[in-house]
């Protein structure tokens, strides 16, 4: 059985056109499958899985398989940060416990797509889904790892 690195892939959403400000950036989880790059080709592809819509109407649609990690998000890449590995045999539970993972529905609470993968990596790891975990990568530490400039 092979093992998939699992990253949490960050893209930029542009700037608030009233105050200026960066907005969040988008997280997602991404899992890298084994396809073969044909010469040229600068995508991988592999199974996503990421909040879809804006607060107050998040939802989870499932493990996008497929996906290209490069044209999955709303903007560009900015970061991707490996946080373990997944057996070939556990990619299903992996979906079940994500979809497990609570969504906040409420518009005004700060709660958005990084607090889902943040809650949504722990559960994985309580689960032991992740066979090479980086556990020393804390909650506060992905954070910082992948925050947006100033």
């Amino acid at each position: 059985m092979s093992n998939y690195t699992l990253s949490i892939v960050t893209y930029d959403r542009g700037r608030d056109t009233v105050t200026g400000k960066i907005k969040p950036h988008h997280w997602a989880f991404f899992l890298h499958l084994p396809t073969p790059l044909k010469p040229g080709e600068g995508s991988r592809t592999g199974i996503a899985h990421q909040l879809r819509v804006m607060p107050g109407a998040f939802y989870y649609p499932g493990a996008e398989k497929g996906a290209d990690p490069v044209t999955l998000g709303p903007g560009p890449v900015v970061q991707e940060l490996e946080v373990g590995e997944v057996d070939e045999a556990s990619l299903e539970r992996v979906e079940q416990v994500l979809r497990e993972t609570p969504i906040d529905k409420s518009e005004s609470s700060g709660w958005n797509c990084q607090s889902w993968t943040l809650e949504g990596l722990e559960r994985l790891r309580t689960a032991k889904l992740l066979h090479v975990d980086y556990s020393y990568l804390t909650k506060e530490g992905v954070r910082a790892w992948l925050r947006e400039p100033e």
